[in-house]
């Protein structure tokens, strides 16, 4: 007669829909209501996995207070023992409903598996009589990236006064929200303790990974590294003089090239250094001091001299330069002075990021400016702007053209 009772009790018991409950929490109330009484508590544990399984454990206790309880949950448990499939079967049937209406509501994929139960006595610290229902509904949490979101498969459910619903999640990950809010936060869960009627949209627990917040932070740190090493790489200019013809001082210049004759005066001429006025002077306004008449109008050694240094230049790739390479390569390329506006059309840049760029070159110290009529000129910290009085002269010109 006890095993009959369980059987129709498991069997028409259940989560009537995705939304709605079939009175307490849903879910078959066990061998208890033979003894004519209600269990003392229902326990519901949800252990999420990050691949958005789940599984369950549903606890039914009962507080063994009278020698009559005690004998009764004796025979429970005896028939559960000899009989497990009896108790499961239906369960499982009943579940697997529960599952299928959930699927056509979230639209995923979702079933029941590997059923089973267990009775046991157990000292809370009093006797309890435990009776445990533990299966596993597969695809039962949305899974958002690496984000898993628990709840619209068991929507608008309802506890009553003696029942919890516990959703819990594995190590390396922690609550991102939770709605409503949570009679309880643990450190890997959150509990709900009824009586609580949830809502359209309820429960709803957003877990996330632990360290999904550090990627920003990683980035960020590494955005300062480059930054620092970036840095360093301006101040020190390693492609000074590395431009095709561009006359520089230094070993960068000469490359090793035996020194030109004292008394050739056209291989002086080329070998001096910007500050020496000639770049402007010669080459028209802020233009490379290599495409100037005075430079390509040299003779035999001197010219063979210049060509020799641009072979033997080291190639850099524009691509892989930073927006303050680009800039301070440029403004070397056209003889160490240049106007902002020119540097904004050459590299097609806007206004404003041509100036953000220019503005962190002047902080550093790596790029020096002054007004000219109405346009920003820049030039190089070692860069000598009263010695050129050619470049100022075309400088001015240009802004009384643009007048």
């Amino acid at each position: 007669m006890l095993l009959l009772v369980v059987i129709a009790l498991a069997a028409g018991a259940g989560l009537a829909s995705t939304g709605a409950a079939q009175g307490g929490a849903g879910l078959p109330a066990g061998g208890f209501d033979q003894m004519d009484v209600d269990p003392d508590d229902i326990l519901i544990e949800v252990s999420v996995e990050p691949d958005g399984d789940a599984v369950w454990e549903t606890q039914y206790r009962v507080q063994l207070a009278s020698d009559d309880e005690e004998q009764a949950f004796e025979e429970l448990s005896a028939d559960v023992g000899a009989n497990p499939d009896a108790y499961t079967r239906r369960f499982g049937d009943r579940m697997r409903a529960t599952a299928g209406a959930a699927e056509n509501a979230t639209g995923r994929e979702m079933n029941v598996t590997n059923v089973t139960v267990t009775a046991e006595r157990r000292e809370l610290p009093q006797s309890y009589g435990v009776l445990t229902y533990r299966f596993e509904w597969s695809n039962f949490a949305a899974v958002d990236g690496d984000r898993l979101v628990v709840g619209d498969a068991i929507d608008a459910l309802f506890l009553d006064e003696a029942s919890s619903l516990i959703v819990s999640w594995e190590d390396g990950y922690r609550l991102g929200d939770a709605s409503p809010s949570p009679t309880e936060t643990r450190d890997s869960a959150v509990v709900w303790q009824g009586p609580v009627d949830f809502t359209e949209g309820q429960p709803r627990v957003a877990i996330e990974p632990e360290g999904r917040s550090d990627g920003p932070i990683l980035f960020v740190a590494l955005g300062l590294l480059v930054a620092v090493v970036a840095a360093i790489g301006y101040r020190r200019r390693p492609w000074e003089g590395s431009a095709p013809d561009q006359p520089s001082e230094g070993p960068a210049a000469t490359g090793g090239e035996p020194a030109a004759d004292p008394g050739d005066t056209g291989a002086a001429e080329s070998a001096a250094p910007p500050t020496s006025g000639t770049a402007d002077g010669e080459g028209g306004s802020g233009g490379p001091a290599g495409g100037s008449e005075g430079d390509a109008g040299g003779e035999g050694d001197d010219g063979g001299d210049g060509d020799e240094r641009s072979d033997s230049a080291p190639q850099i790739d524009e691509d892989l330069l930073s927006n303050e390479e680009q800039v301070l390569r440029l403004v070397e390329a056209n003889g160490g002075r240049m106007k902002q506006k020119r540097v904004a059309e050459e590299l097609d840049w806007t206004a404003a990021k041509t100036s953000q760029v220019v503005t962190g070159l002047r902080d550093e110290g790596d790029l020096d400016g002054f007004r000219l009529g109405r346009e920003n000129v820049l030039s190089l910290p070692d860069y000598d702007a009263t010695a050129d009085n050619g470049g100022a002269d075309d400088d001015e010109a240009d802004d009384d053209d643009e007048e």
